[in-house]
Protein backbone atom coordinates (compact mmCIF):
# COMPACT_ATOMS: atom_id res chain seq x y z
CA UNK A 1 0.00 0.00 0.00
CA UNK A 2 0.92 3.52 -1.02
CA UNK A 3 2.78 5.96 1.76
CA UNK A 4 1.21 9.04 1.07
CA UNK A 5 1.15 12.64 3.05
CA UNK A 6 -1.33 14.84 1.53
CA UNK A 7 0.05 18.51 0.46
CA UNK A 8 -2.31 20.53 2.84
CA UNK A 9 -1.68 18.78 6.05
CA UNK A 10 -0.39 19.90 9.47
CA UNK A 11 0.12 18.86 12.83
CA UNK A 12 -2.13 19.33 15.35
CA UNK A 13 -2.56 18.47 19.06
CA UNK A 14 -5.69 16.67 18.67
CA UNK A 15 -6.28 15.77 14.83
CA UNK A 16 -9.11 18.52 14.46
CA UNK A 17 -10.30 19.33 10.86
CA UNK A 18 -10.09 15.76 9.45
CA UNK A 19 -10.52 11.85 10.54
CA UNK A 20 -7.72 10.66 12.08
CA UNK A 21 -6.92 6.94 11.82
CA UNK A 22 -7.15 4.58 14.85
CA UNK A 23 -3.94 4.46 16.93
CA UNK A 24 -1.46 1.57 16.88
CA UNK A 25 0.43 0.76 20.25
CA UNK A 26 4.12 1.79 17.99
CA UNK A 27 2.65 4.56 17.14
CA UNK A 28 1.56 3.60 13.21
CA UNK A 29 -1.36 5.35 12.47
CA UNK A 30 -3.81 4.29 9.23
CA UNK A 31 -7.27 6.09 8.03
CA UNK A 32 -8.04 8.62 6.15
CA UNK A 33 -8.44 12.40 6.69
CA UNK A 34 -10.57 15.22 4.38
CA UNK A 35 -8.84 18.43 2.62
CA UNK A 36 -6.78 20.57 4.80
CA UNK A 37 -7.26 18.19 7.58
CA UNK A 38 -5.04 18.20 10.48
CA UNK A 39 -3.52 15.23 11.51
CA UNK A 40 -2.87 14.21 15.55
CA UNK A 41 -0.08 14.09 17.74
CA UNK A 42 0.26 10.08 17.34
CA UNK A 43 1.85 10.59 13.34
CA UNK A 44 -1.45 9.68 11.17
CA UNK A 45 -1.87 11.70 8.03
CA UNK A 46 -3.68 13.74 5.39
CA UNK A 47 -4.54 14.35 2.37
CA UNK A 48 -5.57 17.10 0.63
CA UNK A 49 -8.75 15.39 -1.68
CA UNK A 50 -9.57 13.06 1.30
CA UNK A 51 -9.94 10.26 -1.34
CA UNK A 52 -6.52 7.86 -0.72
CA UNK A 53 -6.34 4.45 -0.74
CA UNK A 54 -5.53 3.03 3.04
CA UNK A 55 -2.07 4.91 3.49
CA UNK A 56 0.15 3.73 6.38
CA UNK A 57 1.81 6.30 7.95
CA UNK A 58 4.36 5.91 10.79
CA UNK A 59 4.74 8.71 13.16
CA UNK A 60 8.21 10.29 14.17
CA UNK A 61 9.76 11.44 17.24
CA UNK A 62 8.64 8.94 19.13
CA UNK A 63 8.56 8.93 23.24
CA UNK A 64 8.48 6.44 25.87
CA UNK A 65 6.66 6.19 29.51
CA UNK A 66 8.53 5.78 32.48
CA UNK A 67 7.03 2.96 33.52
CA UNK A 68 7.64 0.60 30.40
CA UNK A 69 4.65 1.65 28.36
CA UNK A 70 4.68 2.87 24.65
CA UNK A 71 3.61 6.80 24.40
CA UNK A 72 0.93 7.88 21.99
CA UNK A 73 3.64 9.60 19.60
CA UNK A 74 5.60 6.65 19.33
CA UNK A 75 7.91 6.71 16.38
CA UNK A 76 8.53 3.96 13.40
CA UNK A 77 11.68 3.16 15.34
CA UNK A 78 12.15 0.20 18.24
CA UNK A 79 8.32 -0.90 17.94
CA UNK A 80 8.86 -4.61 17.28
CA UNK A 81 10.88 -7.41 19.35
CA UNK A 82 14.02 -8.73 18.20
CA UNK A 83 16.17 -11.18 19.91
CA UNK A 84 19.72 -8.90 20.81
CA UNK A 85 22.22 -9.06 18.01
CA UNK A 86 19.78 -10.47 15.66
CA UNK A 87 20.42 -14.34 17.28
CA UNK A 88 18.30 -15.96 19.80
CA UNK A 89 20.65 -17.60 22.26
CA UNK A 90 21.30 -21.04 22.11
CA UNK A 91 19.32 -23.28 24.84
CA UNK A 92 21.64 -25.47 26.39
CA UNK A 93 23.67 -22.32 26.65
CA UNK A 94 23.75 -18.91 29.19
CA UNK A 95 21.69 -16.19 28.35
CA UNK A 96 23.35 -12.82 29.67
CA UNK A 97 20.99 -10.75 31.77
CA UNK A 98 22.44 -7.72 29.73
CA UNK A 99 21.28 -9.35 26.88
CA UNK A 100 17.16 -8.76 26.60
CA UNK A 101 15.49 -8.02 23.56
CA UNK A 102 15.70 -5.10 21.43
CA UNK A 103 12.44 -3.00 20.48
CA UNK A 104 12.15 -0.68 23.80
CA UNK A 105 10.21 -0.62 26.89
CA UNK A 106 6.26 -2.08 27.00
CA UNK A 107 7.75 -4.82 23.87
CA UNK A 108 11.02 -5.79 25.13
CA UNK A 109 11.00 -4.86 28.39
CA UNK A 110 9.38 -2.76 31.44
CA UNK A 111 11.09 -1.03 34.13
CA UNK A 112 9.47 1.75 36.79
CA UNK A 113 12.30 4.49 36.51
CA UNK A 114 14.97 4.27 34.06
CA UNK A 115 18.57 3.79 36.37
CA UNK A 116 22.14 1.91 35.43
CA UNK A 117 25.56 3.16 35.28
CA UNK A 118 26.85 1.27 32.23
CA UNK A 119 23.77 1.62 30.05
CA UNK A 120 26.26 2.65 26.61
CA UNK A 121 26.49 -1.19 25.96
CA UNK A 122 23.21 -1.19 23.64
CA UNK A 123 21.32 2.18 22.45
CA UNK A 124 18.38 1.29 24.62
CA UNK A 125 19.89 0.11 27.57
CA UNK A 126 18.70 0.36 31.21
CA UNK A 127 19.44 -0.52 34.51
CA UNK A 128 23.01 -2.15 33.82
CA UNK A 129 26.13 -1.78 35.40
CA UNK A 130 29.88 -3.20 35.59
CA UNK A 131 29.98 -6.63 37.15
CA UNK A 132 32.74 -7.43 39.65
CA UNK A 133 31.50 -11.66 38.79
CA UNK A 134 34.06 -13.84 37.46
CA UNK A 135 34.63 -13.33 33.83
CA UNK A 136 33.19 -9.41 34.04
CA UNK A 137 30.83 -8.14 31.46
CA UNK A 138 27.90 -6.25 32.61
CA UNK A 139 24.94 -6.98 35.48
CA UNK A 140 21.05 -6.43 35.40
CA UNK A 141 20.42 -4.20 39.03
CA UNK A 142 18.15 -1.90 40.11
CA UNK A 143 15.57 -4.36 40.04
CA UNK A 144 11.46 -3.63 41.38
CA UNK A 145 8.62 -5.40 41.65
CA UNK A 146 6.86 -5.68 38.44
CA UNK A 147 9.88 -5.09 36.29
CA UNK A 148 10.67 -7.99 33.32
CA UNK A 149 12.90 -8.00 30.77
CA UNK A 150 12.20 -10.79 27.81
CA UNK A 151 14.71 -12.54 25.70
CA UNK A 152 14.84 -14.44 22.83
CA UNK A 153 15.89 -18.20 23.21
CA UNK A 154 16.23 -20.95 20.54
CA UNK A 155 15.86 -24.47 22.63
CA UNK A 156 17.77 -27.18 20.67
CA UNK A 157 15.75 -29.84 22.72
CA UNK A 158 12.71 -30.38 24.52
CA UNK A 159 12.78 -31.06 28.23
CA UNK A 160 13.12 -30.16 31.55
CA UNK A 161 16.22 -27.77 31.71
CA UNK A 162 18.00 -26.54 34.87
CA UNK A 163 18.28 -22.94 35.70
CA UNK A 164 21.44 -21.51 37.40
CA UNK A 165 20.74 -17.86 38.01
CA UNK A 166 24.07 -15.89 39.12
CA UNK A 167 22.70 -13.18 41.77
CA UNK A 168 23.69 -11.19 44.49
CA UNK A 169 22.03 -9.34 47.24
CA UNK A 170 22.73 -6.74 49.84
CA UNK A 171 20.61 -8.49 52.37
CA UNK A 172 21.93 -10.52 55.10
CA UNK A 173 23.44 -13.58 54.59
CA UNK A 174 20.56 -16.02 55.91
CA UNK A 175 18.57 -13.84 55.33
CA UNK A 176 15.74 -13.41 51.54
CA UNK A 177 17.16 -10.89 49.38
CA UNK A 178 14.17 -11.12 46.82
CA UNK A 179 12.50 -12.99 44.51
CA UNK A 180 11.84 -13.67 40.58
CA UNK A 181 10.58 -16.22 38.47
CA UNK A 182 10.56 -16.81 34.27
CA UNK A 183 7.72 -16.82 32.51
CA UNK A 184 6.12 -16.70 28.93
CA UNK A 185 5.07 -13.57 27.58
CA UNK A 186 1.86 -14.60 28.68
CA UNK A 187 2.47 -15.16 31.74
CA UNK A 188 2.37 -18.23 32.29
CA UNK A 189 4.76 -19.48 34.67
CA UNK A 190 7.62 -21.46 34.16
CA UNK A 191 10.23 -21.94 37.34
CA UNK A 192 8.23 -21.26 40.34
CA UNK A 193 9.23 -18.78 42.54
CA UNK A 194 13.14 -18.37 42.67
CA UNK A 195 14.16 -17.09 46.37
CA UNK A 196 17.48 -14.84 45.74
CA UNK A 197 19.27 -15.33 48.82
CA UNK A 198 20.98 -12.50 50.83
CA UNK A 199 24.88 -12.77 49.74
CA UNK A 200 26.05 -9.13 51.93
CA UNK A 201 26.45 -7.05 49.24
CA UNK A 202 25.45 -6.47 45.64
CA UNK A 203 28.84 -7.51 44.53
CA UNK A 204 29.08 -11.18 46.39
CA UNK A 205 27.86 -13.35 43.90
CA UNK A 206 26.15 -16.67 44.26
CA UNK A 207 23.98 -18.94 42.18
CA UNK A 208 20.58 -20.14 42.65
CA UNK A 209 18.44 -22.71 40.55
CA UNK A 210 15.40 -23.35 39.43
CA UNK A 211 13.80 -25.90 36.62
CA UNK A 212 11.73 -25.19 33.57
CA UNK A 213 10.03 -27.13 31.24
CA UNK A 214 10.66 -25.94 27.24
CA UNK A 215 9.65 -26.74 23.97
CA UNK A 216 12.31 -27.38 21.28
CA UNK A 217 12.39 -24.21 18.36
CA UNK A 218 12.40 -20.27 18.87
CA UNK A 219 10.54 -18.67 21.53
CA UNK A 220 10.48 -15.84 24.36
CA UNK A 221 11.52 -15.95 27.52
CA UNK A 222 10.60 -13.34 30.47
CA UNK A 223 12.12 -12.49 33.76
CA UNK A 224 9.85 -11.18 36.25
CA UNK A 225 11.26 -9.26 39.34
CA UNK A 226 8.57 -10.09 41.55
CA UNK A 227 10.37 -8.11 44.16
CA UNK A 228 13.59 -5.71 44.37
CA UNK A 229 16.36 -6.49 46.20
CA UNK A 230 19.19 -8.36 44.03
CA UNK A 231 21.21 -7.98 40.79
CA UNK A 232 21.22 -10.85 37.87
CA UNK A 233 24.17 -11.88 35.88
CA UNK A 234 23.05 -14.31 33.56
CA UNK A 235 21.03 -17.42 33.62
CA UNK A 236 22.56 -20.91 32.37
CA UNK A 237 19.92 -23.30 30.97
CA UNK A 238 21.12 -27.27 30.77
CA UNK A 239 19.39 -30.38 30.65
Amino acid sequence: MPTVVGDAGGVGAHGSGGLPGSGLPDGNMSGLSGSGGLTGSAGNASGSDGGLDSPSIVGSGGSVGSDGSVGSDAGSEGNHEVAFGGAPAAIPGTVQAEDYDTGGPGIAYKVNAINGTANGYRSDGVDLENTTDTGGGLDLGWTAGGQWFRYTVDVATSGTYTVSFRVASMAAVGTKGGTLHLRTPSGINLSGAVNVPGTGGWTAWTTVRASVTLSAGQQVLELFEDTGGYNLNYMTFGL
